[in-house]
């Protein structure tokens, strides 16, 4: 059917029902509707809501089903939707419901739906794909709209009310296993990181919260940033970041722990995360070349070579593939957990600058690791045999982690000397 028939959100629509609960703190009220899906409204503002609707998830598919199966009973099988509004009106005589949404940007990060993504995106998507001769079909299933109306006293969103919003946001969510990273997202505490990596050729590929678009898993971005922070890794074993491999979410709690702890230190660290991205880019993309044994020849490891791949030989790959932030041609594929300990020995470089407490680097680091790639590789080659080239013994070994440190360390110290003109 063509669902610009239908009302939007700030129309006046008609409920089945409306009844007003009192708020014992008297700071957000709460109106619950039963709406006909003939009335029920299209368009609603996702704003505060930290998960994007994913029409191919599981949760997704069962609300599909029972909407065309059993769609009289769809109110009774399905929780509904919330909504956080700034006003609304009711007509006893008419039973018609009018809202007050987001009137300027700045509000819509507050008002709009806070639970139930799915369930609108879902009957949205029946509704559009509904014939117009089954249109009575619509008044037959009726969905659940709870409203919150925050006391605001027409003022913006105070920094508590906020807060009290964020926490009902996070308690309605879980119910359904929202990723810690998407509710991250939805307080804003990535913000930051947004703006430090904005002008990044990677920038737009990155998925901050669940449902966004993009190859790139910003915890993959916050894992990075927690093995260079001090604070992290000086409470692991032995001081180093050999837990941050395989634990993402272990990061990002870390992450968010920090950001209220110790904010403007975090930031400082933050502002370098572009050079970390970068260094991490550029080790995974030319690892091979320092490498001095026959690296083709590790069993994980697969060969860009399409002549070979089309002769029917596994070790080969039909393309090539790419760096993951600066898209760097690569020959070989291999397992991203092997640099983790090599990645992570960079961070003697880097540390607060003594005049101004700024986060600098006491060596280029891409320019430190093309000058001494072979010999840190060449140094690192043995752990690797001798873990037999399984991933998760080389990422998490914490001896593996302490010999690259003190190779870089020990390098440092060599050119500092050299530059003193002593011979190492």
């Amino acid at each position: 059917m063509e669902i610009e028939k239908l009302k939007k959100p700030t129309d006046w629509f008609r409920v089945r029902e409306m009844r007003s609960l009192d708020d014992p703190s008297a700071r957000v009220s709460r109106k619950e509707l039963l709406v006909s899906l003939d009335q029920y409204p299209y368009g609603f503002s996702l704003g505060p809501n930290p998960r994007e609707p994913m029409l191919t998830s599981p949760v997704s598919k069962k609300i599909e089903t029972t909407l065309k199966e059993n769609g009289e009973n769809f109110h009774l099988l399905n929780r509904g939707v919330t909504l956080v509004v700034k006003d609304m009106e009711y007509d006893n005589k008419t039973q018609k419901v009018r809202l007050t949404l987001a009137q300027n940007e700045d509000d819509e990060r507050f008002f709009g739906i806070l639970d139930g993504g799915n369930t609108d995106a879902r009957i949205k998507r029946w509704r559009d794909e509904l014939p117009e001769d089954h249109v009575d079909e619509l008044a037959k299933r009726h969905v659940n709209v709870q409203v919150l109306i925050p006391n605001l006293n027409d003022a913006p969103p105070t920094n508590e009310m906020e807060q009290l919003l964020n926490d009902i946001k996070e308690a309605r969510n879980t119910s359904v296993q929202v990723k810690t990273k998407s509710l991250a997202d939805a307080r804003r505490q990535f913000e930051v990181l947004k703006e430090v990596l904005k002008d990044q050729p990677y920038a737009e590929n990155i998925a901050w919260h669940e449902g966004q678009k993009g190859t790139i898993d910003a915890l993959h971005l916050v894992t990075y940033l927690m093995m260079f922070y001090p604070t992290f890794y000086k409470t692991a074993p032995e001081q180093e970041p050999s837990n941050a491999y395989g634990h993402k979410e272990r990061c990002l709690d870390a992450f968010l722990e920090y950001s209220e702890k110790e904010p403007g230190e975090l930031e400082k660290w933050i502002k370098i995360l572009p050079d970390i991205v970068r260094l991490y880019d550029a080790i995974l993309s030319s690892f091979p070349d320092s490498y001095e044994g026959r690296f083709g020849r590790i069993k994980e490891v697969k060969i860009y070579d399409q002549k070979r791949y089309e002769r029917g030989n596994k070790k080969y790959s039909k393309t090539p593939t790419h760096s993951t932030y600066f898209n760097q041609e690569m020959k070989y594929v291999f397992p991203n957990g092997w640099i983790f300990p090599v990645f992570a020995a960079f961070r003697v470089l880097v540390g607060p600058d003594k005049n101004s407490a700024a986060i600098v680097w006491k060596r280029d680091p891409i320019d430190f690791w093309k000058t001494h790639a072979a010999e840190i590789s060449k140094r690192y080659e043995p752990h690797m045999r001798e873990a037999g080239y399984e991933v998760r013994k080389i990422a998490t070994n914490v001896i593996c982690y302490q010999a690259m440190r003190q190779a870089v360390m020990e390098l440092y110290k060599d050119d500092l000397l050299r530059e003193a003109g002593v011979e190492a």
